[in-house]
Protein backbone atom coordinates (compact mmCIF):
# COMPACT_ATOMS: atom_id res chain seq x y z
CA UNK A 1 0.00 0.00 0.00
CA UNK A 2 1.22 3.50 -0.86
CA UNK A 3 2.99 5.39 1.96
CA UNK A 4 1.97 8.98 2.75
CA UNK A 5 5.18 10.31 4.26
CA UNK A 6 4.58 14.02 3.53
CA UNK A 7 1.27 14.05 5.45
CA UNK A 8 0.17 13.78 9.06
CA UNK A 9 -1.13 10.45 10.30
CA UNK A 10 -4.73 10.16 11.41
CA UNK A 11 -7.85 8.19 10.56
CA UNK A 12 -11.51 8.78 9.90
CA UNK A 13 -13.31 9.68 13.12
CA UNK A 14 -10.22 10.29 15.26
CA UNK A 15 -9.52 13.57 17.04
CA UNK A 16 -5.83 12.61 17.28
CA UNK A 17 -3.01 12.95 14.80
CA UNK A 18 0.64 11.97 14.71
CA UNK A 19 3.10 14.40 13.11
CA UNK A 20 6.10 12.77 11.42
CA UNK A 21 7.68 15.88 9.87
CA UNK A 22 10.62 15.84 12.28
CA UNK A 23 11.94 12.49 10.90
CA UNK A 24 13.73 11.90 14.22
CA UNK A 25 10.64 12.02 16.43
CA UNK A 26 6.87 11.53 16.46
CA UNK A 27 4.49 13.98 18.07
CA UNK A 28 0.93 13.17 19.08
CA UNK A 29 -1.61 16.02 19.13
CA UNK A 30 -5.34 16.44 19.54
CA UNK A 31 -7.72 18.92 17.95
CA UNK A 32 -9.94 18.88 21.01
CA UNK A 33 -9.43 21.47 23.70
CA UNK A 34 -9.31 25.24 23.83
CA UNK A 35 -7.33 26.03 20.64
CA UNK A 36 -9.17 24.11 17.94
CA UNK A 37 -7.39 25.88 15.04
CA UNK A 38 -4.00 24.54 16.06
CA UNK A 39 -3.58 20.98 17.35
CA UNK A 40 -2.74 20.73 21.04
CA UNK A 41 0.47 18.80 21.59
CA UNK A 42 0.19 15.78 23.89
CA UNK A 43 3.13 13.40 23.55
CA UNK A 44 6.53 13.08 21.90
CA UNK A 45 8.72 10.06 21.17
CA UNK A 46 12.33 10.77 20.20
CA UNK A 47 14.10 8.18 18.04
CA UNK A 48 17.35 10.01 17.31
CA UNK A 49 19.32 10.57 14.13
CA UNK A 50 19.10 7.91 11.47
CA UNK A 51 15.52 6.93 12.31
CA UNK A 52 13.26 5.96 9.42
CA UNK A 53 9.60 6.92 9.77
CA UNK A 54 6.84 6.05 7.32
CA UNK A 55 3.17 5.17 7.36
CA UNK A 56 0.36 3.55 5.47
CA UNK A 57 -3.27 4.21 6.51
CA UNK A 58 -3.31 1.41 9.05
CA UNK A 59 -0.11 2.26 10.96
CA UNK A 60 3.14 4.17 11.37
CA UNK A 61 6.44 2.27 11.29
CA UNK A 62 9.49 3.70 13.07
CA UNK A 63 12.86 2.00 12.66
CA UNK A 64 15.66 3.35 14.82
CA UNK A 65 18.88 2.44 16.53
CA UNK A 66 17.89 -0.12 19.12
CA UNK A 67 14.48 -1.14 17.95
CA UNK A 68 11.36 -0.89 15.83
CA UNK A 69 7.96 0.47 16.70
CA UNK A 70 4.49 0.49 15.16
CA UNK A 71 1.64 2.87 15.98
CA UNK A 72 -2.04 2.82 15.07
CA UNK A 73 -5.21 4.63 16.17
CA UNK A 74 -8.51 3.39 17.56
CA UNK A 75 -11.82 5.01 18.47
CA UNK A 76 -11.98 8.80 18.58
CA UNK A 77 -9.20 9.43 21.11
CA UNK A 78 -7.01 6.34 21.34
CA UNK A 79 -3.64 5.29 19.98
CA UNK A 80 -1.85 1.95 20.25
CA UNK A 81 1.91 1.47 20.33
CA UNK A 82 3.89 -1.76 20.08
CA UNK A 83 7.59 -2.23 19.72
CA UNK A 84 10.59 -4.47 19.97
CA UNK A 85 14.03 -3.71 21.34
CA UNK A 86 15.22 -1.30 24.00
CA UNK A 87 12.99 0.66 26.36
CA UNK A 88 11.45 3.84 24.97
CA UNK A 89 10.51 7.13 26.65
CA UNK A 90 7.15 8.78 25.93
CA UNK A 91 7.48 12.46 26.84
CA UNK A 92 4.34 14.30 27.85
CA UNK A 93 4.49 17.36 25.62
CA UNK A 94 1.60 19.51 26.84
CA UNK A 95 2.38 22.90 28.34
CA UNK A 96 0.16 22.17 31.30
CA UNK A 97 0.91 21.28 34.84
CA UNK A 98 -0.14 17.80 35.89
CA UNK A 99 -2.53 17.96 38.77
CA UNK A 100 -2.39 14.31 39.59
CA UNK A 101 -0.72 11.13 38.37
CA UNK A 102 -1.99 7.84 39.71
CA UNK A 103 -1.45 4.17 39.00
CA UNK A 104 -4.29 1.69 39.43
CA UNK A 105 -4.23 -1.89 38.14
CA UNK A 106 -1.04 -0.99 36.23
CA UNK A 107 -2.89 1.78 34.34
CA UNK A 108 -1.16 5.17 34.60
CA UNK A 109 -3.55 8.15 34.57
CA UNK A 110 -2.39 11.74 34.21
CA UNK A 111 -4.76 14.66 34.84
CA UNK A 112 -4.06 17.73 32.68
CA UNK A 113 -6.43 20.28 34.21
CA UNK A 114 -5.50 23.19 31.90
CA UNK A 115 -6.39 21.28 28.74
CA UNK A 116 -9.38 19.59 30.43
CA UNK A 117 -8.20 16.08 29.66
CA UNK A 118 -6.98 12.89 31.21
CA UNK A 119 -4.40 10.57 29.62
CA UNK A 120 -4.45 6.89 30.45
CA UNK A 121 -1.55 4.54 29.62
CA UNK A 122 -2.68 0.92 29.53
CA UNK A 123 0.04 -1.80 29.46
CA UNK A 124 -0.57 -4.91 27.34
CA UNK A 125 2.96 -6.35 27.08
CA UNK A 126 6.02 -5.30 29.03
CA UNK A 127 5.94 -2.70 31.79
CA UNK A 128 5.11 1.01 32.00
CA UNK A 129 6.93 3.18 34.55
CA UNK A 130 5.87 6.72 35.47
CA UNK A 131 8.66 9.28 35.76
CA UNK A 132 7.59 12.53 37.40
CA UNK A 133 8.73 15.38 39.60
CA UNK A 134 6.72 17.39 42.08
CA UNK A 135 8.48 20.08 44.11
CA UNK A 136 7.78 20.09 47.85
CA UNK A 137 4.73 22.14 48.71
CA UNK A 138 3.31 22.20 45.17
CA UNK A 139 -0.05 20.72 44.31
CA UNK A 140 0.97 19.70 40.80
CA UNK A 141 3.97 18.16 39.08
CA UNK A 142 6.33 20.07 36.82
CA UNK A 143 6.68 17.16 34.41
CA UNK A 144 5.53 13.60 33.92
CA UNK A 145 6.81 11.04 31.41
CA UNK A 146 6.15 7.36 30.84
CA UNK A 147 8.82 4.81 29.97
CA UNK A 148 7.91 1.50 28.30
CA UNK A 149 10.09 -1.51 29.11
CA UNK A 150 9.98 -4.70 27.00
CA UNK A 151 9.09 -8.11 28.41
CA UNK A 152 11.42 -11.12 28.45
CA UNK A 153 10.88 -11.58 24.71
CA UNK A 154 11.90 -8.00 23.97
CA UNK A 155 8.33 -6.86 23.19
CA UNK A 156 6.24 -4.04 24.61
CA UNK A 157 2.71 -3.01 23.76
CA UNK A 158 0.46 -0.38 25.31
CA UNK A 159 -2.53 1.83 24.57
CA UNK A 160 -2.96 5.52 25.27
CA UNK A 161 -6.47 6.88 25.72
CA UNK A 162 -7.24 10.59 25.91
CA UNK A 163 -10.47 11.59 27.64
CA UNK A 164 -11.93 15.09 27.23
CA UNK A 165 -15.69 15.15 27.50
CA UNK A 166 -15.94 12.61 30.26
CA UNK A 167 -13.78 10.17 32.16
CA UNK A 168 -14.97 6.96 30.58
CA UNK A 169 -13.93 3.37 31.11
CA UNK A 170 -10.65 1.98 29.79
CA UNK A 171 -11.64 0.32 26.54
CA UNK A 172 -8.32 -1.08 25.34
CA UNK A 173 -8.09 -3.95 27.84
CA UNK A 174 -8.31 -7.19 25.88
CA UNK A 175 -8.06 -5.46 22.49
CA UNK A 176 -4.89 -6.27 20.58
CA UNK A 177 -2.81 -3.89 18.50
CA UNK A 178 -3.24 -6.08 15.42
CA UNK A 179 -7.03 -6.08 15.66
CA UNK A 180 -7.06 -2.27 15.81
CA UNK A 181 -4.65 -1.88 12.89
CA UNK A 182 -6.53 -4.42 10.80
CA UNK A 183 -9.83 -2.60 11.45
CA UNK A 184 -8.29 0.70 10.31
CA UNK A 185 -6.93 -0.93 7.16
CA UNK A 186 -10.27 -2.52 6.31
CA UNK A 187 -12.09 0.77 6.78
CA UNK A 188 -9.61 2.66 4.62
CA UNK A 189 -9.69 0.12 1.78
CA UNK A 190 -13.50 0.46 1.65
CA UNK A 191 -13.16 4.27 1.63
CA UNK A 192 -10.53 4.36 -1.11
CA UNK A 193 -12.62 2.06 -3.28
CA UNK A 194 -15.33 4.76 -3.41
CA UNK A 195 -12.87 7.05 -5.21
CA UNK A 196 -11.76 4.51 -7.81
CA UNK A 197 -8.16 5.71 -7.38
CA UNK A 198 -5.90 5.17 -10.40
CA UNK A 199 -2.59 6.62 -9.22
CA UNK A 200 -0.64 7.80 -6.17
CA UNK A 201 -2.01 11.34 -6.28
CA UNK A 202 -5.60 10.14 -6.27
CA UNK A 203 -4.80 7.81 -3.36
CA UNK A 204 -3.29 10.75 -1.50
CA UNK A 205 -6.47 12.77 -2.14
CA UNK A 206 -8.62 9.96 -0.77
CA UNK A 207 -6.40 9.61 2.30
CA UNK A 208 -6.47 13.34 3.11
CA UNK A 209 -10.27 13.48 3.06
CA UNK A 210 -10.49 10.29 5.12
CA UNK A 211 -7.95 11.46 7.68
CA UNK A 212 -9.66 14.89 8.05
CA UNK A 213 -13.00 13.30 8.97
CA UNK A 214 -14.22 13.65 12.58
CA UNK A 215 -16.88 11.64 14.34
CA UNK A 216 -19.96 13.57 15.42
CA UNK A 217 -19.30 15.19 18.80
CA UNK A 218 -20.22 18.42 20.54
CA UNK A 219 -21.19 21.04 17.93
CA UNK A 220 -20.75 18.50 15.14
CA UNK A 221 -24.16 16.86 15.03
CA UNK A 222 -23.02 14.73 12.08
CA UNK A 223 -19.58 13.47 11.07
CA UNK A 224 -17.61 16.43 9.77
CA UNK A 225 -14.64 17.00 7.47
CA UNK A 226 -12.45 19.73 8.93
CA UNK A 227 -10.17 21.62 6.61
CA UNK A 228 -7.06 20.03 8.06
CA UNK A 229 -6.33 18.25 11.31
CA UNK A 230 -2.80 19.59 10.95
CA UNK A 231 -4.19 23.12 11.44
CA UNK A 232 -7.39 25.05 10.56
CA UNK A 233 -9.29 22.25 12.26
CA UNK A 234 -12.73 23.85 12.12
CA UNK A 235 -15.48 23.87 9.52
CA UNK A 236 -15.97 27.28 7.90
CA UNK A 237 -19.23 28.25 6.25
CA UNK A 238 -18.04 28.00 2.69
CA UNK A 239 -15.22 25.47 3.03
CA UNK A 240 -17.82 22.82 3.88
CA UNK A 241 -19.57 23.40 0.55
CA UNK A 242 -16.39 22.49 -1.35
CA UNK A 243 -16.17 19.26 0.65
CA UNK A 244 -19.77 18.53 -0.34
CA UNK A 245 -18.93 19.12 -4.00
CA UNK A 246 -15.97 16.75 -3.82
CA UNK A 247 -18.14 13.98 -2.35
CA UNK A 248 -21.27 14.63 -4.44
CA UNK A 249 -20.62 11.97 -7.07
CA UNK A 250 -19.16 9.51 -4.56
CA UNK A 251 -21.51 9.35 -1.60
CA UNK A 252 -24.81 11.26 -1.58
CA UNK A 253 -25.38 11.09 2.18
CA UNK A 254 -21.85 12.09 3.14
CA UNK A 255 -21.97 15.02 0.71
CA UNK A 256 -25.34 16.20 1.99
CA UNK A 257 -24.14 16.01 5.60
CA UNK A 258 -21.15 18.20 4.76
CA UNK A 259 -23.33 20.68 2.86
CA UNK A 260 -25.78 20.97 5.77
CA UNK A 261 -23.28 21.23 8.64
CA UNK A 262 -23.41 25.01 8.91
CA UNK A 263 -27.15 25.21 8.30
CA UNK A 264 -27.58 23.09 11.45
CA UNK A 265 -26.45 26.19 13.36
CA UNK A 266 -28.56 28.81 11.58
CA UNK A 267 -30.01 31.28 14.10
CA UNK A 268 -33.53 32.68 14.44
CA UNK A 269 -32.92 35.53 11.96
CA UNK A 270 -31.29 33.31 9.33
CA UNK A 271 -27.62 34.05 9.95
CA UNK A 272 -25.11 31.22 9.61
CA UNK A 273 -21.98 31.28 11.79
CA UNK A 274 -18.56 31.90 10.32
CA UNK A 275 -17.07 28.70 11.69
CA UNK A 276 -17.78 25.77 13.97
CA UNK A 277 -15.51 23.43 15.89
CA UNK A 278 -16.41 20.70 18.34
CA UNK A 279 -16.49 23.22 21.19
CA UNK A 280 -16.71 26.69 19.58
CA UNK A 281 -19.14 28.55 17.34
CA UNK A 282 -17.83 31.80 15.82
CA UNK A 283 -20.38 34.49 14.92
CA UNK A 284 -18.09 37.50 14.39
CA UNK A 285 -17.91 37.06 10.63
CA UNK A 286 -19.73 35.31 7.81
CA UNK A 287 -18.57 33.77 4.54
CA UNK A 288 -19.80 34.39 0.98
CA UNK A 289 -23.12 32.71 0.10
CA UNK A 290 -21.74 30.11 -2.31
CA UNK A 291 -24.31 27.48 -1.41
CA UNK A 292 -26.75 28.09 -4.26
CA UNK A 293 -23.98 28.06 -6.86
CA UNK A 294 -22.45 24.99 -5.22
CA UNK A 295 -25.66 23.02 -5.03
CA UNK A 296 -26.22 23.54 -8.75
CA UNK A 297 -22.79 21.98 -9.38
CA UNK A 298 -23.63 19.09 -7.04
CA UNK A 299 -26.77 18.34 -9.06
CA UNK A 300 -24.65 18.15 -12.21
CA UNK A 301 -22.41 15.61 -10.51
CA UNK A 302 -25.24 13.57 -9.00
CA UNK A 303 -28.91 13.97 -10.07
CA UNK A 304 -30.07 12.59 -6.71
CA UNK A 305 -29.53 16.09 -5.33
CA UNK A 306 -32.32 17.32 -7.63
CA UNK A 307 -34.99 15.04 -6.15
CA UNK A 308 -37.80 16.67 -4.13
CA UNK A 309 -36.60 14.86 -1.00
CA UNK A 310 -33.09 16.32 -1.34
CA UNK A 311 -34.29 19.81 -2.26
CA UNK A 312 -36.64 19.89 0.70
CA UNK A 313 -33.69 19.20 3.03
CA UNK A 314 -31.77 22.28 1.88
CA UNK A 315 -34.45 24.68 0.66
CA UNK A 316 -35.80 26.24 3.83
CA UNK A 317 -32.44 26.95 5.49
CA UNK A 318 -30.96 28.33 2.28
CA UNK A 319 -34.05 30.53 1.84
CA UNK A 320 -33.71 31.87 5.40
CA UNK A 321 -30.02 32.63 4.97
CA UNK A 322 -30.58 34.30 1.57
CA UNK A 323 -33.28 36.49 3.10
CA UNK A 324 -30.85 37.38 5.90
CA UNK A 325 -28.30 38.59 3.33
CA UNK A 326 -30.93 40.61 1.49
CA UNK A 327 -32.56 42.14 4.60
CA UNK A 328 -29.85 42.43 7.25
CA UNK A 329 -26.86 43.89 5.41
CA UNK A 330 -28.18 47.32 4.52
CA UNK A 331 -29.78 48.55 1.30
CA UNK A 332 -27.11 46.68 -0.68
CA UNK A 333 -25.65 43.39 0.65
CA UNK A 334 -22.05 44.08 1.61
CA UNK A 335 -19.00 42.68 3.35
CA UNK A 336 -18.26 44.26 6.73
CA UNK A 337 -14.72 42.84 6.78
CA UNK A 338 -12.32 40.93 4.57
CA UNK A 339 -13.04 37.80 6.58
CA UNK A 340 -16.68 37.95 5.42
CA UNK A 341 -15.58 37.54 1.81
CA UNK A 342 -13.41 34.49 2.45
CA UNK A 343 -10.54 36.56 1.00
CA UNK A 344 -9.48 38.04 4.31
CA UNK A 345 -6.68 40.45 3.36
CA UNK A 346 -7.47 40.97 -0.33
CA UNK A 347 -6.42 44.34 -1.73
CA UNK A 348 -10.17 44.95 -2.23
CA UNK A 349 -10.19 45.95 1.45
CA UNK A 350 -7.16 48.26 1.45
CA UNK A 351 -9.27 51.44 1.54
CA UNK A 352 -12.07 50.16 3.75
CA UNK A 353 -13.10 46.92 5.39
CA UNK A 354 -16.76 47.69 4.52
CA UNK A 355 -17.29 47.26 0.79
CA UNK A 356 -19.87 46.32 -1.84
CA UNK A 357 -18.78 43.94 -4.60
CA UNK A 358 -20.35 42.64 -7.77
CA UNK A 359 -19.30 39.08 -6.93
CA UNK A 360 -21.31 39.10 -3.68
CA UNK A 361 -24.35 40.35 -5.58
CA UNK A 362 -23.68 37.65 -8.20
CA UNK A 363 -23.55 34.89 -5.55
CA UNK A 364 -26.93 36.03 -4.25
CA UNK A 365 -28.34 36.19 -7.78
CA UNK A 366 -27.29 32.61 -8.48
CA UNK A 367 -28.64 31.54 -5.08
CA UNK A 368 -32.00 33.16 -5.79
CA UNK A 369 -32.04 31.46 -9.19
CA UNK A 370 -31.52 28.10 -7.49
CA UNK A 371 -34.23 28.82 -4.92
CA UNK A 372 -36.65 29.66 -7.74
CA UNK A 373 -35.87 26.38 -9.51
CA UNK A 374 -36.19 24.42 -6.26
CA UNK A 375 -39.47 26.17 -5.43
CA UNK A 376 -40.86 25.07 -8.78
CA UNK A 377 -39.98 21.43 -8.04
CA UNK A 378 -41.44 21.70 -4.53
CA UNK A 379 -44.59 23.40 -5.80
CA UNK A 380 -44.12 26.76 -4.09
CA UNK A 381 -45.34 29.02 -6.94
CA UNK A 382 -45.09 32.32 -5.06
CA UNK A 383 -41.50 31.64 -4.00
CA UNK A 384 -40.72 30.57 -7.55
CA UNK A 385 -41.78 33.98 -8.90
CA UNK A 386 -40.25 36.03 -6.09
CA UNK A 387 -36.81 34.45 -6.29
CA UNK A 388 -36.77 34.44 -10.10
CA UNK A 389 -37.39 38.20 -10.01
CA UNK A 390 -34.76 38.73 -7.32
CA UNK A 391 -32.22 36.70 -9.32
CA UNK A 392 -32.73 38.95 -12.34
CA UNK A 393 -32.64 42.19 -10.34
CA UNK A 394 -29.46 41.17 -8.54
CA UNK A 395 -27.73 40.09 -11.77
CA UNK A 396 -28.65 43.41 -13.38
CA UNK A 397 -27.28 45.26 -10.35
CA UNK A 398 -24.01 43.30 -10.35
CA UNK A 399 -23.50 44.28 -13.98
CA UNK A 400 -24.74 47.90 -13.94
CA UNK A 401 -23.42 49.24 -10.64
CA UNK A 402 -19.85 47.82 -10.64
CA UNK A 403 -18.76 48.25 -14.27
CA UNK A 404 -17.72 51.58 -15.77
CA UNK A 405 -17.57 50.39 -19.37
CA UNK A 406 -13.89 49.51 -19.13
CA UNK A 407 -13.19 48.03 -15.70
CA UNK A 408 -14.89 46.22 -12.83
CA UNK A 409 -14.59 47.98 -9.48
CA UNK A 410 -15.79 47.62 -5.90
CA UNK A 411 -17.56 50.33 -3.91
CA UNK A 412 -16.78 51.70 -0.47
CA UNK A 413 -20.07 50.91 1.22
CA UNK A 414 -20.42 54.10 3.24
CA UNK A 415 -19.66 56.61 0.46
CA UNK A 416 -20.46 54.50 -2.66
CA UNK A 417 -17.08 55.66 -4.01
CA UNK A 418 -15.65 53.33 -6.70
CA UNK A 419 -12.38 51.61 -5.78
CA UNK A 420 -10.18 49.89 -8.33
CA UNK A 421 -7.69 47.19 -7.40
CA UNK A 422 -5.80 44.30 -8.96
CA UNK A 423 -7.43 41.54 -6.91
CA UNK A 424 -9.05 38.51 -8.48
CA UNK A 425 -12.06 38.73 -6.17
CA UNK A 426 -14.18 41.25 -8.18
CA UNK A 427 -13.75 39.08 -11.27
CA UNK A 428 -15.71 36.30 -9.52
CA UNK A 429 -18.78 37.97 -10.99
CA UNK A 430 -18.02 35.54 -13.83
CA UNK A 431 -20.24 33.02 -12.00
CA UNK A 432 -23.16 34.83 -13.69
CA UNK A 433 -21.84 33.23 -16.88
CA UNK A 434 -24.03 33.96 -19.93
CA UNK A 435 -26.01 36.61 -18.02
CA UNK A 436 -22.88 38.77 -18.33
CA UNK A 437 -22.59 40.96 -21.43
CA UNK A 438 -19.94 39.76 -23.86
CA UNK A 439 -17.77 42.82 -23.21
CA UNK A 440 -17.54 41.98 -19.49
CA UNK A 441 -16.79 38.33 -20.24
CA UNK A 442 -13.97 39.39 -22.55
CA UNK A 443 -12.65 41.87 -20.02
CA UNK A 444 -12.46 39.16 -17.34
CA UNK A 445 -10.79 36.71 -19.71
CA UNK A 446 -8.23 39.38 -20.69
CA UNK A 447 -7.48 40.21 -17.04
CA UNK A 448 -7.00 36.56 -16.17
CA UNK A 449 -4.86 35.78 -19.21
CA UNK A 450 -2.59 38.82 -18.87
CA UNK A 451 -2.39 39.27 -15.11
CA UNK A 452 -3.59 36.28 -13.05
CA UNK A 453 -2.73 33.12 -14.99
CA UNK A 454 0.32 31.60 -13.33
CA UNK A 455 2.28 28.44 -12.68
CA UNK A 456 0.11 27.59 -9.68
CA UNK A 457 -3.20 28.22 -11.47
CA UNK A 458 -4.86 31.61 -11.00
CA UNK A 459 -3.36 34.19 -8.61
CA UNK A 460 -5.50 36.03 -6.06
CA UNK A 461 -3.65 39.27 -6.87
CA UNK A 462 -2.35 40.15 -10.32
CA UNK A 463 1.20 38.82 -10.50
CA UNK A 464 2.40 42.12 -11.98
CA UNK A 465 0.65 44.19 -9.29
CA UNK A 466 2.86 46.26 -6.95
CA UNK A 467 0.82 44.76 -4.11
CA UNK A 468 1.54 41.14 -5.11
CA UNK A 469 3.21 39.02 -2.40
CA UNK A 470 4.02 35.39 -3.19
CA UNK A 471 3.09 34.17 0.30
CA UNK A 472 0.72 37.07 0.96
CA UNK A 473 -2.35 34.94 1.65
CA UNK A 474 -5.07 36.53 -0.55
CA UNK A 475 -2.57 39.06 -1.93
CA UNK A 476 -0.96 36.66 -4.36
CA UNK A 477 -1.40 32.99 -3.46
CA UNK A 478 -3.49 30.56 -5.51
CA UNK A 479 -6.61 29.20 -3.81
CA UNK A 480 -8.70 26.14 -4.63
CA UNK A 481 -12.14 27.88 -4.41
CA UNK A 482 -11.18 30.41 -7.07
CA UNK A 483 -9.68 27.72 -9.28
CA UNK A 484 -12.92 25.72 -9.14
CA UNK A 485 -15.26 28.65 -9.72
CA UNK A 486 -13.30 30.23 -12.56
CA UNK A 487 -12.61 26.93 -14.33
CA UNK A 488 -16.28 25.93 -14.22
CA UNK A 489 -17.51 29.35 -15.42
CA UNK A 490 -14.91 29.66 -18.19
CA UNK A 491 -15.73 26.20 -19.51
CA UNK A 492 -19.45 26.94 -19.52
CA UNK A 493 -18.80 30.19 -21.41
CA UNK A 494 -16.70 28.41 -24.03
CA UNK A 495 -13.26 29.62 -22.93
CA UNK A 496 -12.15 26.02 -22.68
CA UNK A 497 -8.47 26.47 -23.44
CA UNK A 498 -7.98 29.04 -20.68
CA UNK A 499 -10.04 27.00 -18.21
CA UNK A 500 -8.06 23.86 -18.93
CA UNK A 501 -4.76 25.73 -18.55
CA UNK A 502 -5.74 27.00 -15.08
CA UNK A 503 -6.89 23.52 -14.05
CA UNK A 504 -3.79 21.82 -15.48
CA UNK A 505 -1.41 24.24 -13.74
CA UNK A 506 -3.15 23.83 -10.41
CA UNK A 507 -3.43 20.05 -10.57
CA UNK A 508 0.22 19.72 -11.62
CA UNK A 509 1.30 21.91 -8.68
CA UNK A 510 -0.64 20.12 -5.96
CA UNK A 511 0.23 16.71 -7.36
CA UNK A 512 3.93 17.56 -7.26
CA UNK A 513 4.16 19.60 -4.06
CA UNK A 514 1.17 18.59 -1.96
CA UNK A 515 -2.34 19.68 -1.03
CA UNK A 516 -2.16 22.81 1.07
CA UNK A 517 -4.48 25.66 2.03
CA UNK A 518 -2.96 27.75 -0.75
CA UNK A 519 -0.25 27.50 -3.40
CA UNK A 520 2.52 29.72 -4.73
CA UNK A 521 1.61 31.49 -7.97
CA UNK A 522 5.30 31.61 -8.89
CA UNK A 523 6.53 28.09 -8.14
CA UNK A 524 3.36 26.07 -7.50
CA UNK A 525 4.76 24.96 -4.13
CA UNK A 526 2.70 24.59 -0.93
CA UNK A 527 2.45 27.69 1.23
CA UNK A 528 0.19 27.43 4.27
CA UNK A 529 -1.59 24.62 6.15
CA UNK A 530 -0.90 21.14 4.74
CA UNK A 531 -3.31 18.29 4.02
CA UNK A 532 -6.09 20.73 3.19
CA UNK A 533 -9.39 19.29 2.10
CA UNK A 534 -10.49 21.92 -0.42
CA UNK A 535 -7.27 21.48 -2.39
CA UNK A 536 -8.07 17.76 -2.61
CA UNK A 537 -11.60 18.50 -3.76
CA UNK A 538 -10.35 20.90 -6.42
CA UNK A 539 -8.04 18.22 -7.81
CA UNK A 540 -10.89 15.73 -7.74
CA UNK A 541 -13.59 17.85 -9.45
CA UNK A 542 -11.44 19.60 -12.08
Amino acid sequence: MYTFDRLHYSKKGSYLLWDIKDKTALKLATIRGYSPDVPNGLLKINYGEGAKLSFVPKEITAKFNGGEQKITLFGNDGTYIKGKGKDILVEIATHARFDYQIIQNDVIELCDFKDNCSMMFVPIKGKLVLEKFRAPGKISSDFANVRAYPDENGDYEFAIEISFLDKGAVYSRGISYDSCADAVEKEYIAWEKKFNCKNKTEKECAYILWSNYLSASGNFVTDAIVMSKAGMSKVWSWDNAFNALGLAAIDYRMAMDQFMIMYKHINRVGRVPDAVSETNTIWNFVKPPVQGWMYKQMIKRNPEFATPHALEEVYFDMKRNTDWWLNMRGDVPSYYHGNDSGQDNSTCFDKSEHIETSELIAFLSVQCSFLSEAAKTLNFPTDEKIYAQLAKELADKAIKDYWDGEKIFVRLAETKEPYYCNALMPLRVIILEDMLPKEIQEYIVKQITEHHLCKGGIASEAVDSPMFVEDGYWRGAVWAPDVIMFVYALRNLGYTELANKIAENYKTSVSKYGFSENTSAITGKQLRTKSYSWAVNAYHVL
